[in-house]
């Protein structure tokens, strides 16, 4: 949203505003670095009867006031074609042009009061945009990972492309080049970086047996992308399936574990509020249901092992590292001192 407002600057006034006071809107403003759109917030006393949390979309109004897009798609269910469509409407809405038809994708259908229970794969949006990723590179390693794109096709199967941070255009091997969807290649730590499965960092959330858990489902992924690593990939598909189905367990340990102690420890009761804003409520929301979507992106390559790449245990790492930062990191403080509040101390 700042990245737009510096884009749009006079035209498009960009609001975030937190429904939980004016702290979590200074930390917002604070983490995210926003310099360039309006960052506000609701006091409790005076919330909206209507609208929704950030995780449905946005609200979009024209200069008239009128409310032309009540959720834009989600995140969630479209991933960056919700920015596309974003930027399509307000592009229109300049131009004073018809708005775009409205995709599918919202995260609550009733549009109003909180979040509901997140729906993916909805309508089988296609959305991806094919990107090229350099993998399996022995005698460049740093350079796995990152994106490439094509200049012209050589002699011996070696195409000639254009690596993120190189210089020189390089001469490589085409199956060293594997095909990844936009939003998975970008969402890493580095813009241009995908994560590698035997680098991944996930900051400490401040809980001990987190923390090991999410070591455990590191290991899982360095082992996933070791056996997919060319050559010789074809032998091993027990094995691959195995790995798989290792890591979809220590997912599921992980993730029930997560939740059980944030819903005892954070989110106790949220489930039953009243509905209208709730911060918390959109957070359990929006992180349990990339849960179940880390879940799905493991069952369904268990549904044919015969065709697991690398560049698919790289989407998995990207995704695991992006969730971790981007979900386990936002609740690492609250949590560790809402147990150490809720353990007891034994006095002699």
């Amino acid at each position: 949203m700042d990245a737009w407002a510096a884009s749009y600057g006079s035209s498009v006034a960009f609001i975030c505003v937190s429904c939980a006071g004016p702290q979590l809107a200074t930390q917002f403003g604070n983490e995210l670095m926003l310099k360039n759109c309006y960052n506000t917030w609701a006091d409790e006393d005076d919330m909206p009867s209507w609208g929704q949390l950030g995780c449905n979309g946005l609200i979009v109004i024209d200069g008239a006031d009128s409310v032309v897009c009540q959720a834009s798609p989600a995140y969630l269910e479209v991933k960056n074609a919700a920015f596309r469509h974003v930027e399509t409407l307000l592009d229109a809405l300049l131009r004073s042009k018809p708005a775009p038809k409205m995709m599918s994708g919202r995260v609550d259908p009733s549009i109003g009061g909180h979040c509901a229970e997140v729906r993916f794969g909805a309508d089988n949006i296609d959305v991806v945009e094919e990107v090229l990723i350099v993998t399996g590179l022995s005698s460049r390693p740093e350079l796995n990972g990152k994106r490439a794109r094509v200049l012209s096709s050589g002699a011996n199967g070696r195409v000639a492309v254009e690596i993120d941070g190189e210089v020189a255009p390089l001469s490589i091997k085409r199956q060293n080049l594997t095909a990844v969807a936009d939003g998975e290649a970008s969402s890493g730590v580095a813009s241009n970086t995908v994560v590698d499965p035997q680098s991944i960092n996930v900051p400490s959330v401040k809980v001990a047996v987190l923390d090991e858990e999410h070591e455990k489902c590191e290991r899982k992924l360095g082992l996933l992308d070791r056996l997919t690593t060319p050559p010789g990939v074809s032998s091993k598909r027990g094995q691959i399936d195995g790995a798989l189905r290792g890591l979809l367990s220590a997912y599921e340990e992980h993730f029930a574990h997560e939740e059980t102690l944030l819903d005892k420890h954070l989110y106790a009761g949220i489930e039953h509020e009243a509905s209208g804003f709730s911060a918390d409520k959109g957070s359990r929301t929006s992180h349990f249901a990339d849960h179940k979507a880390m879940l799905d992106s493991v069952s369904k390559l268990l549904e044919d092992v015969s065709s697991v790449s690398q560049s698919d245990v790289l989407k998995l790492a990207t995704d695991f590292q992006r969730h971790a930062t981007a979900y386990d990191g936002s609740y690492a403080d609250r949590l560790s001192v809402a147990m150490a509040n809720a353990t007891p101390v034994d006095v002699a």
